[in-house]
């Protein structure tokens, strides 16, 4: 009797094709091609598949390279010609420039890899459509970076960012509206909730948990009465803080929760006095 296609299965445990219908042993021992080990969910396959580092924006080449080994002369001139290989017409050194900056900078911030990979493919799609220029790749790095920061709701401080590439606020705001408006892809500059920085201040002023909470809440209420339209997010999200510590008897001073933050004390003031002046605050006794 002929078994179907369909009838015939694999068994895992004994290595054999087996006819479901008839109990018949198709083919015996065969030579299992899959790995040999096992995974049961999406993180176990990536931690023990042996396959290579998984692809990625931070370099030009998503991390596909060729090791040569260099022991020998023709190794040493094969690498030699293969790094020449590797970055081949002008738009790649400009990329490999552009993305060995946005590395640096990043790194110097302390940010998460996240942003590598969100500000890396921006930088290669900028630069696939002649955006980038020699003269601005360091107000376009910034630029992809706060965008990045944004996106993936990551405090980041614009005055260090400003600080590190060498470039003016100004400069700054014309690679953003450029990249909005000539980059061909729809990347809107959003503008960063004030909510992303209390934690990070809250452990840079060494505040109860409590206060960033109280925190949260008051710069919830100032959002949906449209005080925080317009207004800088670190500022506001000082503002709260320190108006928390004062409800909450955790009190820090102007000039050290400004200090902080990287604003002015002018700034402090003009926030908590936004919020205060609009948002009526009942203290129980």
């Amino acid at each position: 009797m002929s078994c179907s296609e369909a009838s015939i299965v694999y068994d895992e445990l004994f290595g054999e094709y087996v006819c479901i219908d008839t109990g018949e042993v198709i083919e015996e021992r065969v030579v299992d091609q899959g790995p040999e080990w096992r995974a049961y969910n999406h993180d176990e396959y990536v931690d023990r598949a042996r396959v290579g580092s998984r692809l990625t924006n931070k370099v030009h080449d998503r991390g596909i390279n060729t090791i040569i080994d260099t022991s020998s002369y023709e190794g040493r001139r094969l690498q030699a010609i293969h790094r020449r290989l590797r970055v081949g017409n002008s738009k790649q050194r400009k990329l490999v420039r552009a993305l060995s900056l946005m590395n640096d900078v990043i790194g110097k911030l302390g940010l998460p890899s996240t942003v590598n990979e969100f500000s890396g493919s921006v930088i290669r799609k900028l630069i696939s459509k002649g955006v980038i220029k020699d003269r601005n790749v360091n107000a376009f790095i910034a630029a992809t970076i706060v965008i990045a920061c944004n996106y993936l709701k990551t405090p980041v401080n614009r005055d260090e960012v400003l600080r590190i590439c060498e470039i003016t606020r100004q400069d700054l705001w014309k690679a953003m509206l450029k990249i909005t408006r000539d980059s061909g892809e729809y990347i809107t500059i959003k503008t960063p909730d004030p909510q992303i920085y209390i934690e990070k201040l809250r452990s840079e002023l060494r505040l109860s948990p409590e206060t960033s909470a109280l925190a949260s809440k008051i710069l919830g209420i100032a959002k949906t009465r449209g005080l925080t339209s317009g207004k800088g997010p670190t500022g506001l999200a000082t503002a709260a803080l320190y108006i928390a510590s004062i409800l909450l008897d955790d009190k820090r001073t102007q000039k050290e929760i400004a200090e902080k933050s990287g604003i002015t004390e002018v700034t402090v003031r003009n926030r908590y006095r936004d919020i205060i002046d609009n948002i009526t605050i009942v203290v129980e006794l």
